[in-house]
């Protein structure tokens, strides 16, 4: 493998390892939560190892590249670099994702304040993504790949956790 290929390859790992990350420590804490209790309290688990790591861990590591290396990830994305924008995208990640790995401590008035805000900042993600698709053919990884397809499915299937579950807080 050439220096040049190595080198754009990285960038492609990179981020496949930040879009399934959360995936699979989310897997894995649903797997340890069935080893240890069974199905007892399994939806609460579920919904609260979502807000953990589907919201939480991934909105903090998507902070880090926004704001540690924004020229890098635009690059990715398929977006000029440069953009002041790349900051505010960050923090934004960084608000969401340190709510979602609070929900734990916090009450159900909390989780859905957490999957409102992050719902919404996906679902406009995915807009914006999906709007480069059709409008500039970005279909790059980055665009195109599992952060867009994290960005329909992860409210999704929040919501539907939230709303089907009657337990305690």
């Amino acid at each position: 493998m050439s220096e040049t290929t190595r080198r754009q390859s990285i960038p492609l790992r990179l981020l496949v390892a930040r879009a399934l990350t959360p995936v699979v420590m989310f897997a894995i804490a649903e797997l340890v939560q069935l080893i240890q209790h069974g199905v007892s309290g399994f939806h609460r688990a579920t919904l609260l190892n979502g807000l953990v790591y589907l919201i939480g861990v991934s909105g903090i590591l998507g902070a880090t590249g926004h704001l540690l290396r924004p020229d890098v990830l635009a690059r990715w994305i398929g977006w000029p670099p440069g953009s002041p924008f790349q900051w505010e995208v960050g923090v934004a990640y960084l608000g969401w994702g340190v709510l979602g790995v609070m929900c734990p401590v916090y009450g159900r008035g909390f989780w859905v304040a957490t999957i409102i805000m992050a719902s919404i900042f996906l679902r406009g993600a995915a807009v914006a993504y999906v709007k480069q698709m059709i409008l500039a053919r970005n279909l790059t990884p980055a665009n195109a790949g599992a952060v867009f397809a994290a960005d329909v499915v992860v409210p999704i299937f929040l919501i539907g956790l939230y709303l089907t579950y009657s337990g305690p807080d």
